[in-house]
């Protein structure tokens, strides 16, 4: 593999990371506070994507059609907990997880019956063009997609150290009843997780669906992808997340340079299975809550 190769694999690898690592993000989120694993997710980038589409399609500026994208997205996470999870909240963690499942199918079924299955687009932010750099090339919403994730990990690290409603989210996440004790409801923080979580899954989605197109079946692998980087690199943890994100792009864009089509995602998949089983509670372990 020659040098041009090696380094448009490692831009590929750092735009999937980041990608992966705002799925993670999500789903750190959610967990920290209620220890649920939302397998619903990849379904709020998805929706995200899609309501992005449809209202640019309308007419709306980039900028409105994102933040209706965002609110309606925020509706069904929040719908997912009030609807869902609540209701069943004494139920075993696995039972959750596919009540999750469950919420993504519906997602799905009415994503598809609403859009059709066409995959569909946008055009890159403001117009930016790709950038040729030594042989390789940089997409023109790769620097979107990379400036999206830290301006995500730099709000998350603000907002649960430095603002109120944040802080109450971490005592939630490490003491539940002393929260309750103190008057933080816990049931009003775990709404708020899923919130979030839509939140971010939406804003995840209108900026990579220039670079990766959406449609109604996308969510799932989406899913996937942020969960195997979450628990490679620990989801407990935010430099986890952020850090199995980026090994899980760096060995899928590294071994399709590699290895012939077809062939590359098992191997990248059977690595980072590797490390998972030598370091099953991930590369950063717990410490404890969000953090």
């Amino acid at each position: 593999m020659d040098s041009t190769t090696v380094l448009q694999s490692l831009i590929s690898g750092l735009t999937l990371g980041c990608i992966y690592a705002a799925l993670g993000l999500g789903l750190f989120v959610v967990y920290g506070v209620t220890r649920v694993l939302n397998l619903a997710q990849g379904e709020f980038v998805m929706l995200g994507g899609m309501l992005t589409v449809s209202f640019t399609a309308m007419g709306v500026p980039l900028a409105g059609a994102i933040i209706l994208a965002v609110f309606i997205t925020v509706v069904s996470g929040a719908a997912l907990y009030l609807f869902v999870i609540r209701p069943a909240r004494n139920a075993s963690g696995s039972t959750l997880a596919f009540l999750t499942v469950g919420f993504a199918f519906a997602i799905e079924g009415i994503t598809l019956l609403v859009w059709g299955w066409e995959y569909r687009s946008l055009t890159n932010f403001l117009g930016s063009s790709s950038i040729h750099l030594w042989g390789a090339t940089i997409f023109g919403q790769a620097p979107w997609v990379v400036g999206m994730t830290v301006l995500m990990v730099v709000g998350l690290y603000y907002f649960f150290g430095h603002t109120m409603v944040g802080k109450g989210l971490r005592a939630c996440a490490d003491e539940p009843l002393g929260a309750r004790s103190v008057g933080i409801s816990v049931e009003r923080m775990a709404l708020l997780s899923f919130v979030l979580a839509a939140g971010l899954g939406a804003i995840a989605g209108a900026t990579i669906t220039p670079l990766t197109m959406t449609a109604y079946n996308v969510g799932v692998p989406l899913t996937i992808k942020g969960l195997l980087a979450a628990f490679v690199g620990g989801l407990h943890r935010v430099e986890g997340v952020i850090v199995g994100g980026l090994l899980v792009g760096f060995a899928e864009a590294l071994s399709a340079g590699l290895m012939p089509t077809g062939y590359h995602d098992a191997i990248a998949l059977g690595a980072l299975l590797v490390v998972f089983l030598m370091r099953p509670r991930g590369l950063f372990p717990a410490r404890g809550g969000l953090e």
